[in-house]
């Protein structure tokens, strides 16, 4: 995303909340204190739950790398599991 951000003071959410909604919908809505010092940031849900997704993909991405690395330099290896011990493994609660 490289929209930059609305700025409004944070006052406005009692005068403007309707319009800071509205804003929130087309990017980030910075909110400052005195000072010009960030308060708040007003995104839409749809937004953070990109955001969120975003943020899973790279974490499940980092992890899948971080073990290629560890095959790769011998600090991990791997084993062959036969069905028998992936059903013990999982237990009971999970058909074969």
């Amino acid at each position: 995303m490289n929209v930059l951000p609305t700025i409004a003071p944070i006052s406005d959410m009692r005068v403007r909340q309707a319009e800071i909604v509205e804003k929130a919908q087309q990017g980030p809505v910075v909110l400052v204190e005195r000072g010009s010092k960030p308060a708040l940031v007003v995104i839409s849900p749809e937004l953070w739950n990109s955001l969120a997704e975003r943020l899973e993909y790279l974490e499940d991405a980092a992890a899948v790398y971080k073990k290629k690395w560890e095959l790769a330099t011998g600090q991990d290896e791997l084993i062959d599991l036969s069905p028998e011990m992936v059903q013990e493994w999982l237990g009971d609660g999970v058909p074969a």
